[in-house]
């Protein structure tokens, strides 16, 4: 699987070093020429890695606002409560309270020096190793049991798993009405799909 390693211009190299690592707890990586006079840094949490350049170097004016409709979601290790009250209790701006998403993920938003918007995340479902769909609430696991590993719709009504043709018919009629494709494209991208998935894994 490949990486994403966003690169943010910012307005004072030092000071939003200083913010990502005093405040937001990430460490620095490379930082060229030196720490004193920085000219490009990478900074690293939980093997994410953001890169920052100055602005003015690269023909941005410091009065622009930065990071316009851009939300950096940051999936993270350890306990997201209680690195929401760290950073809190550190003053750093939050953007958005932490809350549980209906998608299966407890986040918050924060907003750095320079405007960007980070949103620090966790994953709280469990997926269902048929169709990867989050499972949070009861009636959403196979059967009614929170248990199970399959979803209620990749399950029989006493829980156990649907064959694999009747999934797979199911996952080619919810891609041709959520996502507006024809048959033999919903069919090829069921396909690949799940194929990747641990139920699926390595049968045609």
């Amino acid at each position: 699987m490949g990486d994403i390693s966003p690169l943010l211009a910012v307005r004072n190299m030092k000071e939003t070093i200083d913010f990502y690592t005093k405040s937001l707890g990430f460490k620095l990586g490379m930082c060229f020429p030196d720490a004193n006079n920085p000219e490009y840094a990478d900074l690293t949490k939980d093997g994410m890695v953001l890169m920052v350049l100055p602005a003015q170097n690269h023909g941005i004016s410091p009065e622009e606002k930065f990071g316009i409709g851009v939300y950096l979601h940051m999936q993270i290790d350890g306990d997201i409560d209680e690195y929401y009250r760290e950073l809190k209790g550190r003053g750093v701006k939050i953007a958005a309270d932490i809350k549980d998403e209906p998608y299966g993920v407890r986040d918050f938003t924060v907003e750095d020096i320079n405007g960007y918007k980070l949103v620090f995340n966790q994953v709280t479902a469990k997926n269902c190793l048929s169709c990867g769909m989050p499972m949070t609430k009861p009636e959403e696991f196979g059967g009614g049991n929170p248990n199970n590993i399959y979803c209620v719709h990749c399950s029989k009504p006493d829980g156990s798993l649907k064959s694999r043709e009747e999934v797979y018919e199911g996952m080619v009629g919810f891609m041709m009405t959520s996502q507006n494709m024809n048959r033999k494209t919903a069919e090829t991208a069921a396909k690949d799909y799940m194929a990747r998935m641990p139920a699926w894994s390595g049968q045609a």
